[in-house]
């Protein structure tokens, strides 16, 4: 057994994607791999008696021990983990690991070298890196200048569905609706299917669209919502009520230009949602055959997609039910696997 180290700076703060990914994996390793690894949660605060069942309330309640940073020589590891984009501290030495999850830092605009500072550091002190698909490998690579055995891409997984639950959204209320979830970024490509869907209501078909998880607008919303009441904006919403939304969508749409995987691909599609996404970076990685693409911006091939999947029934119940598929196949368990062969590989 190896005793490993979780950077989990940063756990109280995430509920999304990263955050979702770091609990995901921990409580594999404590279900299906307890024989083979032992977490620590390494934190900033050197008084840990008094912070430790904040960190330990993001991650079950199980009773991980809580370690500073400060003093996390003391502790006998075997090998640090550092999954949120890199080290958040410099004065470390055990061997380690990070989680890389994308290049985004480097390749899109509005980003510093400030930015890209963990990712800097990652490539001069771990010894191994972990990134979420083969795209990422491949860009990391390249603008961190690394030999092919310092990285390994280790596909995101998608756990159990949330089962049925009362939320207060009535979401039957919308109709045959199409979903986006994201937030408001111009990568996301929630421009593109805001014209797309203004497309087809010109021609007479409405889908309604709502938005789950962006809290302000995006360009141009607030003129087409006055115009167009089938724009729901929903703000950020519970796992519940995301859960319900998911379930009750016609489609689930994923226009985004650039993502390291694209997680809420799987999501959708284990909850039995037809999803329709751009082939776009790593996300053809996480939906493979079970999704329809179209390529990034081009609002009419989104808009004939969409059209497809809301009047193709026979389309669409053969994308759910390979997307129920590709959902099983993508576990976390396996993430959890793959990721804990590396860190014992460096421990040994």
């Amino acid at each position: 057994m190896i005793r490993v180290g979780v950077d989990a700076w940063n756990l109280p703060g995430d509920r999304r994607g990263i955050g979702r990914y770091v609990r995901a994996l921990l409580e594999e390793w404590q279900i299906a791999f307890a024989n083979r690894i032992a977490p620590v949660l390494i934190v900033p605060e050197w008084h840990t008696w008094t912070v430790a069942p904040r960190y330990r309330a993001q991650v079950g309640g199980r009773a991980y021990p809580v370690r500073s940073r400060r003093f996390h020589r003391r502790s006998k590891l075997d090998a640090l983990w550092f999954p949120f984009n890199g080290p958040s501290w410099t004065q470390f030495s055990v061997p380690s690991v990070a989680t890389l999850h994308d290049a985004s830092t480097f390749v899109l605009p509005g980003f510093d070298d400030a930015a890209r500072a963990t990712f800097a550091l990652a490539a001069q002190r771990c010894e191994q890196i972990v990134t979420d698909s083969e795209f990422s490998k491949a860009e990391l690579l390249r603008v961190l200048h690394l030999p092919q055995e310092r990285i390994t891409a280790i596909p995101l997984g998608i756990g159990t569905p949330l089962p049925v639950r009362p939320v207060q959204l009535n979401v039957a209320a919308f109709g045959r609706f199409a979903l986006f979830v994201g937030e408001n970024d111009p990568r996301k490509g929630l421009d593109t299917l805001n014209e797309a869907v203004a497309q087809l209501e010109s021609e007479g078909l409405t889908v309604p669209l709502v938005v789950a998880g962006s809290p302000s607008a995006p360009p141009g919303a607030s003129t087409v919502s006055r115009a167009r009441p089938a724009v729901h904006m929903l703000g950020h919403v519970d796992d519940a009520t995301l859960a319900a939304l998911y379930r009750g969508c016609a489609v689930f749409v994923y226009p985004s230009r650039y993502e390291g995987f694209g997680l809420p691909v799987l999501e959708a599609m284990s909850y039995g949602a037809p999803v329709v996404a751009s082939r776009a970076a790593a996300i053809p990685e996480a939906g493979g055959d079970a999704a329809l693409y179209v390529p990034p911006g081009d609002a009419a091939a989104l808009a004939d997609a969409l059209r497809r999947v809301c009047r193709d029934r026979e389309l669409a119940d053969g994308m759910r039910e390979r997307g129920y598929a590709r959902a099983r196949e993508m576990s976390w368990r396996r993430t959890a696997e793959r990721t804990l062969n590396v860190l014992e590989a460096l421990a040994r």
